[in-house]
């Protein structure tokens, strides 16, 4: 694909805030997602800055693939730290991309009036702040995720990571920005098998050890299963908090021979655990995305997932996994899908509708659609009016024909907004216009000339993998 946004933003000075790097010891999707972004920015030419909190072993500067690291204060003093940091470097930065990890940053109210802000959210902590923390600072945690971000934000795009998201921060949020889908990437398919699969029944579960992720319900699970599968053999990858009560649990129910916790492994050590199992699971209630279950799906290995926000989106029923009712049984759910693949054809067949799924997401189609928001934000800035189109959970797709591409092409380029997607083969056109119904997205076609194109709405698919240019299945 073409990097035609990315390459407008050279040079440009990009802050980019979290209160983790990928270092962190309690790192997890979303640092892998903000990294994997910046470090594309950076490498399209941008002066791109992380700043994060710092750990305890952390330098407090650094350098990392063309990423300039600071780390200041820790898991709380980071955003006040970043509040100053703004304030010094005022007229700094061209633009700030601001993650919202359940507090928010705020950093419009630090910023000058022409740095393009644009907030990033994957998933929503409402009900979670009850399980952390005791009141009233889980009612001020809910205030200042909700209330107090939609104000300090107004009229700024977010950034979502799953139309799952989407949804949450229309329906719980409140929020009447712009909103647009940024997914998550996926590996690059490797190059030779990473590891043989094994002949028994096997699942492989990534993920930090923490209680949302529910990983319990699998050690759980493992009891009901070995009578059924008596060679099965589950491998856990990450840490966290969770871990010796796991480890626990797992000898109190019987299920320790059958279960192996790895801890931290790299990317090498999980790539051949996922590539050996039959399955791999994600037992949690709420995701911002499903990024192990394309990890997991570009070596061929399909998930059992619940229908929940995140891996509903992650996951296509029956094509590179299975989705479970929430609250529906864990182990039955799993057992099913073991019995079918058992069958090594039917084991084949997923492997092949995981790998087509995966290889529907790149980092870099990411870091192209970001840089567009982040394009779209500064042009409106310097224009000093509201877009034409009112901020909207719709998607229209537009399908048409031309004789003559190449003048079409240059249209569509002047015409149409920064985030508006398009793809083209030959004389033929597939747009996305975000942000509009069928009767705006018609209006927008018949601007370009065009009065006999297809004119639908969207569907998650269409808002996860763009106008089909990610890697081709």
């Amino acid at each position: 694909m073409t990097a035609r946004n990315l390459s407008q933003l050279a040079r440009a000075q990009v802050l980019l805030l979290n209160r983790r790097d990928p270092w962190h010891p309690q790192a997890g999707g979303a640092e892998v997602y903000c990294f994997a972004l910046a470090r594309r920015l950076a490498a399209a030419g941008a002066e791109v800055t992380l700043f994060t909190a710092r750990y305890p072993g952390s330098a407090p500067l650094g350098v990392a693939d063309g990423v300039r690291i600071v780390r200041v204060g820790g898991p709380y003093g980071v955003y006040p730290a970043a509040a100053r940091h703004l304030l010094r470097h005022r007229h700094g930065y061209d633009a700030v991309v601001d993650f919202q990890n359940a507090i928010p940053f705020f950093s419009p109210l630090f910023t000058g009036r022409r740095t393009a802000t644009v907030r990033v959210i994957h998933h929503i902590h409402r009900q979670r702040f009850d399980d952390h923390f005791r009141w009233p600072l889980s009612s001020l945690g809910r205030l200042l995720e909700k209330h107090a971000g939609r104000v300090v934000y107004r009229g700024r795009p977010v950034v979502v990571s799953s139309p799952s998201t989407r949804e949450d921060t229309r329906r719980e949020l409140r929020l009447a920005d712009p909103v647009y889908v940024v997914p998550n990437g996926g590996p690059a398919p490797p190059a030779h098998p990473v590891a043989p699969r094994a002949d028994t029944p096997t699942l492989t579960v990534v993920s930090r050890l923490v209680p949302h992720k529910r990983v319990e319900l699998v050690i759980r699970a493992v009891p009901a299963l070995l009578p059924r599968f008596p060679e099965l053999r589950v491998h856990v990858c990450g840490d966290g908090s969770e871990r010796d009560r796991l480890r626990a649990l797992a000898a109190a129910t019987g299920a320790d021979g059958a279960v192996t916790f790895h801890g931290h492994v790299d990317e090498r050590r999980k790539q051949e655990l996922l590539a050996r199992a039959w399955l791999t699971v994600v037992p949690s209630s709420a995701e911002g995305w499903g990024l192990t279950v394309i990890e997991a799906n570009a070596v061929g290995t399909p998930a059992v997932a619940y229908d929940v926000p995140g891996p509903r989106d992650a996951v296509q029923h029956r094509r590179n996994g299975w989705l479970l009712a929430p609250g529906a049984d864990l182990a039955e759910g799993v057992a099913d899908a073991l019995e079918e693949l058992a069958d090594p054809a039917l084991r084949e067949r997923y492997g092949a509708g995981c790998r087509a799924w995966a290889a529907r997401f790149s980092w870099d189609a990411s870091a192209e659609r970001l840089a567009a928001v982040v394009l779209e934000e500064s042009r409106r800035l310097r224009r000093h009016r509201r877009s034409r189109r009112r901020p909207n959970d719709l998607t229209a797709a537009g399908r048409f024909r031309v004789a003559d591409g190449d003048a079409m092409e240059r249209a569509i380029r002047r015409t149409l907004r920064q985030t508006d997607d398009y793809a083209r083969r030959g004389d033929d056109f597939r747009l996305l216009l975000h942000g509009c119904d069928e009767a705006r997205a018609a209006r927008a076609l018949r601007r370009l000339g065009v009065h006999d194109g297809a004119v639908t709405l969207a569907s998650r698919r269409d808002l996860l993998i763009g106008s089909g240019e990610g890697r081709p299945s």
